[in-house]
């Protein structure tokens, strides 16, 4: 136990300096490919950070713990929207691009929707994953070609002509974020686990805590170094990516069954988040601490709706 305990610091540690590492490259690295800070979170680094949950749900499902993969995703992916992004608004009011409000929101309402269809019939088999798979696709192309747009505009600026040292502190600062991220689930969910959680109850609370991490590490490092578009751009893409590209894919591998608790109430309550937060976004052009201190409190709802097992819309 203390020796798991040990190891979760451990992971904490390593989160936050690969997070430090990331944030400050970002810049550099847009620079030199000449798109937005913004464009890369969406296209590379919300990608990246995804792979926690992919990691975690697709381990868990080969070991024959399905309720655990599916709630994991979801659960991540509310802690995200409601945590993440209402801990980061309470540390420094949170300036909404064009793009975040117009697109990134809408497409977060979108996949939670695709989603929550797929899964009425209480499972999600290779079609369904496929589907999910393709709904991404328009979505990548868009900020795609936004990235060629951005490049054909954008001069070349000699002095990110060779960022080679910092692509490759880029890519050590990613794998200390997702090392420690593991470590703190792994050595945690142990933890748990001598507390007597269930499996659905571990997927939905800690395991989606715990992957949640790398999102919550760069957009409060985003935060931190005043690059707004970054904070929101992480939270709104990772989720778009793992609803629809993680799931699709775990779904390929492995058809998936789903608790009838999340089709009845937490993807429901994870598409009304998205309205709110979609709301929040649009209005005033700011995402605010009073706003950021509503979506903490849905959070609060949400675990306390686990753990007692509240129901709230009828089968």
């Amino acid at each position: 136990m203390m020796l798991s305990i040990l190891y979760f610091g451990v992971g904490i540690a390593l989160l936050w300096a690969g997070t430090e590492i990331v944030v400050r490259r970002i810049p550099r690295l847009a620079g030199w490919l000449r798109v937005s800070p913004l464009l890369l979170t969406i296209l590379l680094v919300a990608i990246i950070t995804s792979l926690p949950e992919f990691s975690v749900s697709l381990f868990a499902s080969l070991r024959g713990q399905p309720s655990a993969a599916v709630g994991n995703i979801v659960g991540s992916n509310f802690v995200t929207l409601t945590f993440v992004a209402g801990f980061c608004a309470l540390w420094r009011p949170i300036a909404v691009g064009r793009s975040i409000r117009l697109h990134e929101a809408s497409w977060m309402i979108l996949s939670s929707t695709v989603l929550l269809l797929v899964s009425l019939d209480g499972r999600i088999n290779r079609l369904d994953g496929a589907l999910l798979v393709a709904v991404y696709i328009p979505y990548f192309l868009h900020n795609l070609d936004d990235a060629k747009q951005q490049r054909r505009n954008t001069p070349v600026n000699v002095a990110t002509a060779r960022p080679g040292l910092d692509i490759l502190l880029f890519l050590v600062g990613i794998g200390m974020v997702i090392w420690g991220a593991d470590w703190i689930v792994n050595h945690g969910t142990a933890i748990a686990q001598r507390w007597g959680m269930s499996e659905l109850l571990i997927g939905v609370t800690f395991y989606s805590i715990g992957t949640s991490l790398p999102e919550l590490a760069i957009a409060l490092g985003a935060i931190l170094h005043r690059q707004s578009d970054v904070t929101l751009g992480e939270i709104y893409a990772s989720n778009i990516f793992t609803g629809l590209v993680v799931v699709g894919v775990l779904c390929l591998i492995r058809p998936l069954p789903v608790e009838p608790i999340i089709v009845q109430r937490d993807l429901p309550m994870l598409i009304g988040v998205g309205i709110v937060m979609q709301i929040f976004v649009t209005t005033g052009n700011r995402f605010v601490r009073s706003e950021g201190l509503a979506m903490i409190a849905i959070y609060a709802f949400f675990l306390y709706a686990q753990f007692t097992g509240l129901q709230f819309i009828l089968p």
